[in-house]
């Protein structure tokens, strides 16, 4: 039988799916943002103007210690990609979770110059536990032989 024609989505298509679901933020070494894209402005209600120039710790959710920052800035200092589970706080007070991942922004010399964070928002997952409890069984079975 013939094979199935192969389609590989233009940059543009890829580019768009990506802003439509994530969250996207840069930030210069201090964690000042540079960058937000418009689903970040929309979650939080705050306005892009609002955000870029301000400390990325604006969305910052009290409930989260410290030593979870701490981790994140040790790992993103030295080079490598932070991963975590975090709630944030926008304007108004709106709570959102996030599936995040953050890593640094070299230049040509593989001088840090910034920061990247990619988030998914997983209030839908916080509202389909069962789901969550589900993977996690079946992951734990598997990788706990």
């Amino acid at each position: 039988h013939d094979a199935l024609p192969i389609f590989i989505p233009s940059d543009d298509v890829i580019l768009k799916a990506v802003h439509d679901t994530l969250v996207i933020s840069t930030t210069d070494l201090q964690g000042v943002i540079t960058y937000a894209n418009d689903l970040f402005c929309k979650l939080t209600g705050y306005s892009r103007e609002e955000l870029v120039g301000k400390p990325h710790n604006l969305v910052r959710h009290p409930s989260v210690p410290k030593e979870v920052y701490k981790d994140m800035w040790d790992t993103i200092q030295a080079g490598k990609i932070w991963t975590g589970v975090i709630p944030n706080v926008g304007k108004g007070g709106v709570i959102y979770v996030v599936d995040t991942t953050v890593q640094p922004i070299f230049d040509d010399a593989g001088k840090i110059t910034g920061y990247i964070s990619v988030r998914r928002v997983i209030n839908d997952l916080m509202e389909n536990f069962d789901a969550v409890e589900l993977s996690k069984e079946v992951f734990d079975d598997y990788y706990d032989k």
